[in-house]
């Protein structure tokens, strides 16, 4: 994938949508591109997370064991929580499709938010919205029923 491609793909994206070009060209250069085949878990819940993982191409189960939580696509992130804190993985990832994903580490990944604040909003608005989900669900699953 060349650089060009990363850059378009990445400002494609909400989470940084709002980046400087001149950001995206730094970003999209440290990212590394992995080719996943259906079926291959790409980390583990447990798993030691100092990365994040960009959806270029794909399909993406986000789950624990049975539960799925989520299916990113296109455009999507994961493993933002390890990114910003180290912490183990909370949840395991499988790819349901031949899956093509832009990693990114947790160093580079800190000197550029360092340098551009647009990188760490588009962060938080993601955070945000998948709480903002899961507390949908949570209600969605806690409610009684009417009936019964």
């Amino acid at each position: 994938m060349l650089l060009i491609e990363k850059v378009l793909t990445l400002h494609a994206s909400k989470i940084f949508h709002d980046t400087p070009e001149a950001d995206l060209v730094e970003l999209a250069g440290v990212m590394e591109e992995q080719h996943v085949e259906a079926g291959v878990q790409i980390f583990a819940k447990g798993d030691h997370g100092d990365s994040m993982y960009f959806v270029y191409k794909g399909k993406i189960r986000v789950h624990d064991e049975d539960h799925t939580f989520a299916v990113l696509e296109e455009n999507e992130i994961l493993g933002e929580l390890s990114i910003l804190d180290g912490e183990p993985r909370s949840a395991s990832a499988t790819a349901l499709e031949e899956t093509i994903l832009l990693k990114l580490e947790q160093e580079p990944f800190y000197e550029i938010m360092i340098s551009n604040a647009e990188v760490l909003k588009g962060i938080l608005k993601t955070l945000c919205r998948r709480l903002r989900q899961m507390d949908i669900k949570l209600v969605e699953n806690t409610a009684p029923k009417i009936g019964k």
